[in-house]
């Protein structure tokens, strides 16, 4: 058995997630990825431990505060009701530098969410309980600072937090599985509808990505049928891969 959180939020309009690396042409995720969720938990959990720093090691190798608390999440997902859409906006900028105006021009990508449609995002994270037992905190804490989960990546990206739910959930190895929740697509068949997106490697850091790992993630649409050498956990009633 394994500890799972799944906390359900709502976003206030829209998910500006820039995808990273990228020169001035900006493009923003459909979709969270693995490493905002975890930064998204981080903020509040950090806080019940008193901490407030943002970096670690920022004269050298610098990474987020949220790494912190990665190796006590053994994965991370979302499922999204709706599909947003993608908008940039382009933005002047102007200010006043040593008695001189200078201006610029920039960009401003996101993923739009909402309209007609009543947009929600499940989060869920498999907790490593072994860890988080050695660990100045307690799989409450998790629950609690669920509870916390302001915004998704950028200060532009609130959400409210609209219930929280903590549980365990059995380890199964299946040849066939529908889930709703993101999940690696390589060696996977899959029948239905989705997105395909390259996500940074997490497991390798949160913060530096210059040089990190890609992995190709498949966010579902609705629900989808997935093929291949599988292990699946049951999350209440539904399942995660």
């Amino acid at each position: 058995m394994i500890s799972f959180l799944k906390v359900e939020v709502r976003p206030a309009g829209i998910i500006a997630l820039r995808s990273l690396p990228q020169s001035k042409m900006r493009n923003a995720f459909r979709y969270p990825p693995p490493s905002t969720l975890i930064g998204a938990l981080a903020y509040p959990l950090l806080h019940i431990a008193g901490d407030r720093t943002e970096t670690l090691e920022p004269k050298r190798n610098a990474r987020s505060s949220a790494d912190r608390i990665r190796p006590l999440i053994k994965w991370a997902t979302v499922k999204v009701s709706g599909r947003p859409r993608v908008y940039g906006s382009i933005l002047k900028i102007n200010r006043l530098h040593r008695g001189s105006v200078e201006s610029a021009v920039t960009s401003f990508p996101m993923a739009v969410m909402y309209g007609e449609s009543d947009y929600t995002l499940t989060l869920l994270y498999l907790l490593n309980d072994d860890l988080i037992r050695a660990s100045e905190f307690s799989v409450k804490d998790f629950e609690r600072a669920a509870w916390g989960i302001s915004r998704l990546g950028s200060r532009e990206s609130i959400v409210s937090v609209e219930s929280v739910e903590l549980g365990k959930g059995r380890i199964m190895e299946k040849e066939i599985a529908e889930t709703a929740y993101a999940f690696p697509l390589t060696g996977k068949k899959v029948q239905g509808s989705g997105v395909v997106q390259g996500v940074v490697d997490w497991k390798e850091g949160i913060g530096k990505y210059s040089k990190a790992r890609i992995i190709v993630m498949f966010y579902p649409e609705g629900k989808v049928e997935v093929e291949g050498r599988l292990k699946v956990i049951d999350v209440g009633e539904e399942v995660v891969l």
